[in-house]
């Protein structure tokens, strides 16, 4: 199923073989061959028993699609040349009454009138084409063989012991001597005229008129391959063409013909299948459904009646000959109806036996329908409307391809009704062969493309190459990459502000802490708009918005990750330059996440105790270095008014940006202190520095008291009496260091 995917996928782009992607007709003839194939290695591999019979069932859904392909082929390359071709399609569809003309120049002049009619010879060809295959009967030289032996023998001197058992035999050797003696044949020349009146049927229902009087005048029956030939039309090359070297044929009385088949077929007395190739041969349908066992037999045998009907209809008028009549023939007309046109055909036959309504509720039975009653539009409408998770697969790779053929042909399809099918094949596709979606996508409305190519690569989890590749394949299939890109983004990203409540229960992460699923999908999202320089103003808007999220939740762990997964050259010079608003808050939370960071590593670093007085030297000078780095960074955050709360534009950013300040300003302010505090020791100066926070806090300029007194749903009452208590703390170590430093200098 994979190989079959991809061949259709490579004649949807063009490059199939034996597929110049030019028409929908070319692409159907491809697929056709595609399924062909594989209903041959079905039913050739086909084993016994129950596997057996699941490769025969599959061999016979692929041998239906192949039909339907050649179906579809058959008549949207028609349609396509009758669109295209200058004829007036207003003129009436019967010919000039011009009484030089042939019965066979009119016939061919009406189906080019008639385009109607001509999609109707082509469905019936096709039903010819595709009919199951059958046992012929084999020649048999010598006309009623064994009667003709028994009527030998009865004037032998013998024949007293076979005279009682063949009395009943006709005495003539003809073809009406049965009907005139009122007798029988001999058993053997009966069962074989009956087996030769099938496989003649067969032969005509397969559109093998020709093979059918081969049979006949090779089992010494010319008579009956007369009868068969009296169908074709009259023609006399001498009016058709003044070079033409044919000779004159046809029946120059073909209608008093087909009266005369039509009175064969009304004798019940005669074979069924006897009457049944007359009745086909005169357009009547009784006698033809009586032997009729599939669905296709049936809607065969109405349209060659519909067929019929509208040729008489069509040819009626002056003529070079004076026809005979055939007004004694009017008993013989047919008790049914002829259909009106191919949708009355598939009514009829769809309201028959169960047997035929099951076949007919076929899948692709359905879809041949359609294609043949020209009214794939709405099919492909409702086909949309019913899809669903339990839609058969197959049928959607059918539907989906057949829109496309359809569409190419230069048929108007509804656009929305074939992405839905589209969409529901990509969604299909996107689980094993997502290097094919861009193709199909590429079909679609513009007004689709990006959402439905953005929509189906944010889902994906490949590595960041593979999507790379994806992006490639999608800009050799024409898309928008860039827009892909900004809505893959901005899907996969997906931030929301949390609510009070889950503000109280802010905690900060760990920053060793490893991220969540969901929010290494987020991470990679931005994937796609990094992918491209062009892209990186809209990424930085992500990677704030995205950011803002994380932090809301004290998910810095999640902040870092996302800022440290951005490009080597993610920041332009120009924003440098311009200092862009968002600009500056990636920079804020860029120096908030290297604050937090650090500051876990200062505080492992304090933590670690020497196990000598070498190891105390070092892990001093260590504590020194790590105090004076991680009170650079914790600085930097409060120095620069962390992301600007003089802002105040309404903005859900804005709104975003004050609770950041909330929560973040007083823990990097509590963090400074317990950096300056915890390292008085080895460091002295900070217990005096750690006081001067005060003084930080304080400052009009940069609002940081603001944030300690702002109540929040973690700390209803603020933190600005927490802080107090941390500078009296301050105060009253400084108060004793002072102190004990005053008491020694008294001692000495």
């Amino acid at each position: 199923m994979t190989e079959l995917v991809a061949e259709f996928a490579s004649v949807v782009e063009g490059r199939g073989v034996g597929g110049d992607g030019s028409s929908g007709a070319s692409a159907a003839r491809v697929y056709k061959q595609l399924a062909k194939q594989r209903s041959d290695n079905a039913t050739a591999g086909a084993l016994f028993g129950a596997e057996g019979a699941q490769q025969r069932v599959e061999g016979k859904w692929w041998q239906s699609e192949s039909d339907t392909w050649d179906l579809l082929a058959r008549l949207y390359e028609q349609r396509q040349q009758r669109r295209d071709s200058t004829m007036d399609e207003s003129m009436d569809a019967n010919v000039d009454d011009d009484a030089t003309l042939t019965d066979f120049v009119r016939a061919q002049e009406l189906l080019e009138r008639d385009g109607q009619l001509a999609e109707y010879v082509e469905v019936r060809r096709w039903l010819e084409d595709t009919a199951r295959e059958f046992q012929p009967v084999e020649t048999r030289k010598g006309y009623l063989f064994y009667t003709r032996r028994s009527i030998r023998n009865q004037d032998t001197a013998d024949s007293n012991a076979m005279s009682d058992t063949n009395t009943q035999l006709v005495t003539d050797i003809d073809p009406d001597a049965s009907s005139r003696q009122r007798r029988d044949i001999a058993l053997e020349d009966h069962e074989y005229s009956t087996s030769l009146l099938r496989t003649l049927f067969e032969y005509v229902r397969r559109g093998r008129v020709s093979d059918a009087m081969s049979l006949c005048v090779e089992s010494d029956e010319p008579w009956r391959a007369a009868s068969i030939k009296g169908g074709l039309f009259w023609r006399d090359p001498r009016l058709e063409d003044e070079q033409s070297t044919e000779s004159v044929g046809g029946n120059i009385n073909r209608n008093l013909w087909k009266h005369a088949c039509a009175a064969l077929a009304h004798d019940t007395g005669n074979d069924s299948y006897e009457r049944a190739l007359y009745a086909a041969l005169s357009g009547r349908v009784d006698e033809v459904l009586a032997v009729c066992v599939t669905w296709d037999d049936f809607v065969w045998a109405h349209v060659n009646a519909v067929i019929e009907m509208r040729m008489d209809q069509g040819l009626r008028g002056a003529c070079v000959y004076e026809q005979a009549p055939a007004t004694s023939f009017a008993h013989v007309q047919s008790r049914r109806t002829c259909a009106a046109d191919m949708t009355q055909v598939f009514d009829i036959v769809e309201s028959l036996d169960a047997r035929v309504q099951s076949e007919a509720r076929d899948p692709l039975r359905r879809l041949q329908r359609a294609l043949a009653t020209d009214t794939f539009a709405e099919y492909v409408a409702g086909f949309a409307q019913a899809l669903s998770p339990d839609t058969d697969i197959r049928m959607v790779r059918v539907v989906a391809h057949a829109s496309l053929c359809v569409r190419q042909s230069g048929a108007v399809l509804p656009e929305a009704d074939v992405s839905a099918v589209l969409e529901a094949y990509v969604d299909r596709l996107a689980l094993d062969h997502d290097e094919l979606v861009a193709a199909y996508v590429a079909q679609m409305p513009k007004e689709r493309q990006t959402p439905v190519y953005a929509q189906f690569v944010q889902m994906l989890n490949v590595s960041r190459d593979h999507r790379m590749r994806l992006l490639q394949r999608a800009e050799r299939h024409g898309l928008d990459t860039h827009a892909v890109c900004r809505a893959a983004t901005s899907a996969g990203v997906q931030t929301g502000e949390p609510s009070d409540e889950q503000l109280g229960r802010f905690e900060l992460a760990e920053p060793s802490e490893p991220i969540t699923d969901v929010e290494q999908r987020q991470v990679r999202a931005l994937e796609w708009t990094t992918s491209s320089p062009h892209l990186y103003p809209h990424a930085l808007a992500q990677v704030c918005t995205l950011s803002r999220q994380f932090l809301l939740n004290g998910r810095t762990n999640a902040a870092t990750v996302l800022l440290n997964s951005l490009p080597a050259d993610f920041v332009q010079p120009e924003w440098i330059a311009e200092g862009a608003p968002l600009f500056q808050e990636y920079m804020h939370v860029l120096s908030l996440c290297d604050a937090l960071a650090y500051y876990a590593t200062w505080a492992e670093t304090v933590c670690r105790q020497p196990t000598s007085t070498l190891q105390s030297f070092e892990h001093k000078q260590r504590v020194i270095d790590a105090s004076v780095h991680a009170e650079q960074l914790l600085r930097r955050v409060l120095d620069v008014d962390w992301l600007g709360a003089h802002v105040q534009d309404g903005s859900a950013r804005t709104s975003e940006l004050q609770k950041l300040r909330m929560l973040y300003v007083p823990e990097i302010v509590f963090r400074l202190h317990g950096v300056l505090y915890e390292t008085r020791h080895a460091v002295p100066q900070n217990l005096a520095r750690s006081l001067d926070l005060a003084q930080t806090v304080a400052s009009d300029g940069l609002g940081i008291y603001r944030e300690l007194a702002r109540p929040s749903p973690v700390h209803p009452n603020g933190r600005l009496i927490a802080f107090m208590a941390l500078m009296r703390k301050s105060a009253f170590e400084l108060l004793r260091v002072q102190e004990s430093s005053d008491s020694r200098v008294a001692l000495v």
